[in-house]
């Protein structure tokens, strides 16, 4: 189910109506202390009270066609790192080429082949999709980073709570991760009920998105290297715009 940023994108229309023309900005707002983007979709994401910005960065990722291995094109990717004690919040936004859209599914990603606790889909338009699942720690692009800027993460896989949406457009994906240190489980077993239910309750309360109110005062956005073996399968697959297919 595609599921866009219309809510958000409403309610920052009026925010920004005196920034027609500015240059687009994504990246941290030192002043709200939120990921942004202030065009193409105009959205931020807004961390909890106790989350502390570690890094704001900046990449270019491979990402697969469809479901292909060999077949890819370029994204662009911006993206956020904060932690506050024993969990850490990642924002990314990606872009894709003109001719390409985004998707929001299984196809592409890593859970595709590790086990999902919970996924939902929303009804409302600006409702996220949302995958809960343990990403091993040889699958995660996030934690040599947390652990580079000299923040300590913890040992093993991480609990993930993912929550998806696209732009208007397809043109753009913005994805917020929620992570705590994976519970210990045996092998193809679920987390308990209630502990899972509580995970996902901290993790709706970790984030929400809004509007960009300027002006917007830019936080210093790293170029950072990333492998694309494993981003890409965080950020997923495009597919093919059928506006630009004969």
């Amino acid at each position: 189910m595609r599921h866009v940023l219309a809510c958000a994108v409403l309610a920052a229309s009026v925010l920004l109506g005196g920034c027609a023309g500015s240059a687009i900005y994504r990246g941290m707002d030192a002043s709200s202390g939120a990921f942004v983007s202030t065009a193409s979709p105009v959205v931020s994401v807004v961390p909890a009270e106790g989350f502390e910005t570690v890094l704001a960065g900046y990449t270019l990722c491979r990402v697969p066609f469809e479901n292909s291995i060999m077949n890819t094109v370029s994204s662009n990717v911006w993206f956020s790192m904060q932690e506050s004690e024993d969990a850490q919040l990642v924002a990314v936004l990606a872009d894709c080429p003109s001719e390409m859209i985004w998707e929001v599914r299984p196809i592409g990603v890593d859970f595709q082949i590790l086990k999902v606790f919970y996924e939902r889909n929303g009804i409302s338009p600006n409702d996220a999709t949302v995958h809960v699942y343990m990403r091993p720690a040889s699958m995660d692009p996030w934690t040599p980073l947390f652990a580079a800027a000299g923040r300590s993460v913890w040992e093993g896989s991480s609990l993930v709570a993912r929550y998806e949406w696209t732009s208007m457009t397809d043109k753009e994906k913005l994805i917020v991760e929620y992570r705590e240190p994976a519970p210990e489980i045996l092998e193809g077993m679920n987390p308990r009920l209630v502990d899972l239910e509580a995970f996902i309750a901290r993790s709706q309360q970790a984030f929400a998105l809004d509007g960009v109110a300027t002006p917007v005062t830019p936080v210093p956005v790293r170029g950072v290297v990333i492998s694309d073996r494993l981003l890409a399968p965080v950020i997923g697959a495009v597919t093919t715009n059928q506006i630009f297919t004969p």
